[in-house]
């Protein structure tokens, strides 16, 4: 197996046990709201300070991966999470709940940035939407596998247990990421002539010195519509990975014992479709301009997503408001290979960056999504609301993609 192969297998792994930890909250929403006291609102607060520690680390962190490389960095980030993957599990009360998800939060960010960043230094640029699709199918069979898991473990042991279980994944990871990995392929020594001379040919990217070139940045209105665009794709991300599994509960009747298997759903045609808009955007950019390539699929699935959710929300069976919920965000999720391949496109030497941008201002829905969805359930009494809104949400997503060009580099003015 090529060396640029066995990195990308580790980055797979990472994004895995990145979702099992982030998700595995979700599962045990119920049994944790129910030892500790805690209403919708609260728990949505919960849900939603995770994402607002991640939010404020993850330009550092895509930063730090290009200035210092990720091989340090994604090893310490994986251990501090690990850390509060853990401490998850001693909680005692809403206030000690909000302290621990918050700097998980913090510990998780720089992980997809770090990534990009690899990727970028890693893969020819043809070969990057899908080694991009490849790490966001392991997000989406962590996040799969998570409720799954979860519920397995929590009949056993309750839901403390589940979070040192699931800390332990982590710090295993983060010891073979340092033992292994180096931050240029050329000085890996798995790494054949052959292989180092295809990488060179068509990576575009330098080693990277200096600061952060702030201003190109926030002069570019590529990197600026990419993250509003990443924030409709991130609210509709968060009701699946905060409020489905109660959703499932409470809106839809769903028996507790098959809310696990009904949750996994989603995350397994995700999963399918991160893999399939890896591939069909890199063979289109073979085919037509590569702005095209990248906003043609994107705009198709949100679009496609946005109609799905109505159907969901507004369906009396439970078979096709389920089924509509899994492939809507199937359909959403064919744009998460395309949006980072995007990043690199733009960022070049800067993937990390620009990614980290992208990731950290499109987190704006991901942080309002749960906090808000849980008071719209408590002060109307219906689920169909929320789900409407997020539609809506991916409709204007689709649109700012007209004002994204994979074409136009950080350097260039856009």
């Amino acid at each position: 197996m090529p060396a640029r192969y066995r990195a990308l297998s580790l980055m797979f792994l990472l994004t895995l046990v990145t979702y099992l930890d982030r998700v595995c909250i979700s599962a045990t929403a119920g049994a944790m709201s129910e030892e500790l006291g805690l209403s919708k609102a609260q728990m949505g607060d919960v849900f939603s300070i995770f994402v607002l520690g991640y939010v404020l680390f993850e330009i550092p962190g895509g930063w730090l991966a290009d200035r210092y490389g990720a091989r340090a960095l994604l090893a310490r980030i994986v251990a501090w999470w690990s850390l509060f993957t853990a401490l998850t599990g001693l909680a005692w009360s809403y206030g000690s709940l909000l302290a621990i998800r918050f700097l998980f939060g913090c510990g998780e960010a720089g992980a997809f940035p770090g990534c990009a960043s690899a990727i970028s230094r890693w893969f020819p640029a043809a070969e990057r939407g899908r080694a991009q699709a490849v790490i966001m199918v392991g997000s989406r069979l962590g996040a799969a596998f998570a409720p799954l898991l979860v519920i397995g473990v929590m009949a056993r042991t309750g839901w403390r247990p589940v979070y040192w279980i699931f800390a332990g994944l982590g710090l295993l990871w983060a010891a073979a990421w340092a033992w292994w990995y180096r931050n240029w392929p050329e000085e890996h020594p798995s790494v054949s002539p052959q292989e180092r001379a295809h990488i060179l040919a068509g990576r575009h990217v330098i080693a990277h010195e200096g600061g952060a070139p702030w201003g190109r940045l926030l002069r570019s209105r590529n990197v600026w519509a990419l993250a509003a665009m990443y924030s409709g794709y991130a609210w509709g991300l968060y009701f699946y990975l905060t409020w489905l599994p109660t959703y499932l509960l409470e809106g839809r009747g769903i028996a507790w014992e098959r809310v696990g298997l009904a949750a996994s759903a989603p995350m397994l045609a995700g999963a399918g479709a991160n893999y399939l808009g890896g591939w069909l955007t890199d063979a289109l950019s073979r085919r037509i301009p590569l702005r095209l390539a990248r906003r043609i699929p994107a705009m198709g699935g949100l679009l496609a997503a946005a109609a799905l959710l109505v159907a969901a929300a507004k369906a009396e069976s439970n078979a096709v408001s389920l089924t509509a919920l899994a492939l809507s965000f199937g359909c959403a999720d064919l744009i998460l290979a395309i949006c980072w391949a995007t990043c690199m496109d733009v960022g070049r030497e800067q993937a990390g960056l620009v990614s980290g941008f992208m990731n950290s201002l499109g987190q704006v829905g991901a942080v309002l999504a749960p906090a808000v969805i849980g008071r719209l359930v408590e002060a109307f009494g219906s689920w169909e609301i929320p789900l409407l809104i997020s539609a809506g949400y991916y409709v204007v997503s689709a649109g700012i993609w007209l004002w994204i060009d994979a074409e136009k580099p950080l350097a260039t003015p856009a």
